[in-house]
């Protein structure tokens, strides 16, 4: 199928297909007569498997690691993969879940100081 078609199909642009290709994320693409580009029919399956990985913030490093020479997905690696970006995301909710609560401290401390005409709220932020 030419990349029009593979477009509509997959609800992405022909640039960003374009993107994938040249970052070696697609398999390779035969040329037609003509110089156009037949995508396989595999292609669309590929492209939405890139575009789970992208809403799932992996890389484009890690998404072409996970696919293997020949095309195909190579399942040990997606797994690895997964408990990876798992524990990156656990990482972050714990840093976030820490800002939070130091936020909210920061904000009941500074709203007590300025009913109570306290020291000043920038003082009392810096402590």
């Amino acid at each position: 199928m030419k990349i029009g078609e593979l477009a509509k199909k997959t609800g992405m642009a022909t640039s960003a297909i374009r993107f994938y290709e040249e970052r070696g994320l697609l398999p390779l693409v035969a040329r037609g007569q003509n110089g156009y580009r037949h995508y396989a029919a595999e292609t669309v399956e590929r492209l939405r498997e890139l575009q789970v990985g992208k809403t799932l913030g992996l890389s484009l490093e890690t998404m072409r690691a996970m696919f293997s020479g020949e095309g195909g997905c190579a399942k040990a690696k997606v797994l690895e993969q997964m408990e990876v970006r798992l524990l990156e995301i656990e990482a972050l909710q714990a840093s976030l879940a820490a800002q939070h609560s130091k936020l909210v401290s920061v904000r009941d401390m500074l709203t007590n100081n300025l009913a109570s005409g306290a020291d000043s709220p920038c003082q009392t932020f810096a402590d």
